[in-house]
């Protein structure tokens, strides 16, 4: 077993939560200046994967259908760098849309030249 994969719990018959259910938690350990991660959303688990300390414990949960990565949970490592953000749908006003077209108009017919 290598160094990486005993810190490694894995879980291969993960029941993925309904939608309703499913949470992402960041957490901050002041003592320990860490940050811990436990998500059961699959689009997190896959995107945050890669921030994991592999020298930490560690564990990962696999999809009972089709076995994809559905969980982790961990620390991230030291040097990582992460924002969470949230962003509403930018709202247009008519003549803002309609400004828009003219210029995606123009920029269509440069480009047929």
């Amino acid at each position: 077993m290598t160094e990486e994969n005993k810190n490694l719990t894995i879980i291969d018959d993960w029941e993925v939560p309904s939608k309703e259910e499913r949470e992402t938690i960041l957490s901050f350990e002041d003592e320990s200046q860490s940050w811990h991660i436990y998500t059961d959303v699959p689009k997190h688990a896959r995107k945050y994967e890669k921030f994991i300390d592999q020298s930490k414990p560690h564990r990962k949960g696999y999809s009972v259908n089709g076995g994809k990565l559905a969980m982790i949970e961990g620390y991230f490592k030291d040097n990582v760098y992460i924002s969470v953000a949230q962003s509403t749908p930018r709202q247009y006003t008519t003549e803002q849309r309609e400004r828009a077209r003219e210029r995606m108009k123009e920029l269509r017919t440069k480009n047929k030249l």
